[in-house]
């Protein structure tokens, strides 16, 4: 079941727009936009979900799969902002031509840009497989283990309640999807969701894909469920987004040198040369602040310490954009010089990537000075 090629989908319209590499064996992530220039604040973040995609998953090539008419991608091609520029030209990027679903076979009016983007990344990971990645999902761990295991779909749990809503402890997260071509869970989620959508927020995506995935897991190599841990470490609710997006972390724990960090990241090895060395480190950290050795401390630790979170477990951390506003300010917004400061858990987790773009050049050293 091991791929030849890896495959990124990313979702960009007006509507939405998917990229996916290849066809399976060539896992596709993709992606969801408003507009196709990126005219949102939230741009960079959108730039680092693709482009830590492309570095750590190693993509031979990408598809963009979008309803914008090709003048328009012309166009943001050549003027668009700077970071749909950027976006546009990371290697291997190619654009594809997609209709977004009016309606389902049933006739109900799909209306909004987010079930139009439900229903489009359903489509194109029955036809094609791949990764479905939503743009506020950004890869931090390579993902080569999970392609190569067996299974014929891969799911996450999310953290939230599940068990008040449909009967089951956790919902499964329709943020981040791997899958093959026509599996009989992306076969069945697909057709469900034209019988069953209802114009309400999540009938046919997370509550269906919730019944089918814990459903289908009974069957031999057809559902790896993982835990939330793996692609959905934190919750959309704002106390965990401020634990995340917070800039509360004391800089002096960003103990690695930022070269080795991103090397060790890239190439998988962190847990076997950097990471324990950070683990130490961390330990030592944390006992001193709490007053005494390891297991004798007084139990009092800084900010720092009690927000820090450990995505060592993490292939993906989906950062919800809902709360930002709330968190940072309005106005305010997540920037390369906030990443590189690394004072908080987002920033963290997604660095190395980010510089690896500024020292390959694709982010001017001028714009950190």
């Amino acid at each position: 079941m091991s791929p030849r090629v890896a495959s990124l989908a990313l979702c960009v319209l007006t509507l939405i727009v998917l990229v996916t590499v290849g066809r399976y064996p060539a896992w596709a992530a993709r992606f969801s936009y408003r507009t196709f220039e990126f005219v949102s604040q939230r741009a960079f973040k959108f730039f680092v979900s693709i482009y830590s995609a492309h570095t750590l998953w190693r993509l031979e090539r990408i598809y963009i799969h979008t309803d914008a008419a090709p003048d328009v991608v012309s166009l943001a091609q050549q003027s668009g902002t700077l970071w749909t520029r950027r976006i546009l030209a990371i290697p291997n990027l190619q654009i594809n031509q997609v209709e977004a679903p009016q309606r389902t076979n049933k006739g109900v009016g799909i209306k909004t840009l987010a079930h139009k983007a439900d229903f489009v990344r359903l489509a194109a990971l029955h036809e094609h497989g791949g990764v479905y990645l939503d743009t506020d999902a950004v890869p931090i761990r390579d993902v080569a283990e999970l392609r190569n295991s067996g299974f014929r779909n891969v799911i996450g749990q999310q953290l939230g309640l599940g068990l008040w809503v449909i009967g089951h402890l956790n919902n499964l997260n329709n943020g981040v999807m791997m899958a093959v071509p026509r599996s009989n869970l992306i076969t069945l989620f697909y057709h469900a969701a034209h019988e069953f959508f209802d114009g309400q927020w999540d009938t046919a995506s997370i509550q269906l894909l919730t019944d089918l995935g814990n459903r289908l897991a009974s069957l031999p190599s057809e559902v790896l469920i993982l835990q939330p841990q793996a692609f959905s470490p934190i919750s959309w609710q704002d106390d965990n987004q401020k634990c995340l997006l917070a800039p509360s972390l004391d800089p002096a724990t960003a103990t690695t040198p930022a070269s080795e960090q991103r090397e060790e990241t890239l190439r998988g090895s962190a847990a076997e040369s950097g990471m324990c060395r950070d683990v130490l480190v961390w330990l030592k950290y944390r006992e001193k602040e709490k007053g005494g050795s390891l297991g004798q401390g007084t139990g009092v630790r800084p900010v720092g310490a009690l927000t820090e979170i450990d995505f060592s477990s993490s292939y993906v951390l989906h950062a919800f954009d809902s709360a930002l506003d709330k968190v940072l300010g309005k106005g305010e917004d997540i920037d390369v010089r906030y990443v590189l400061s690394r004072e908080s858990n987002y920033a963290r987790a997604v660095f190395p990537a980010v510089w690896r773009a500024v020292e390959e050049g694709i982010i001017p050293k001028e714009e950190i000075n």
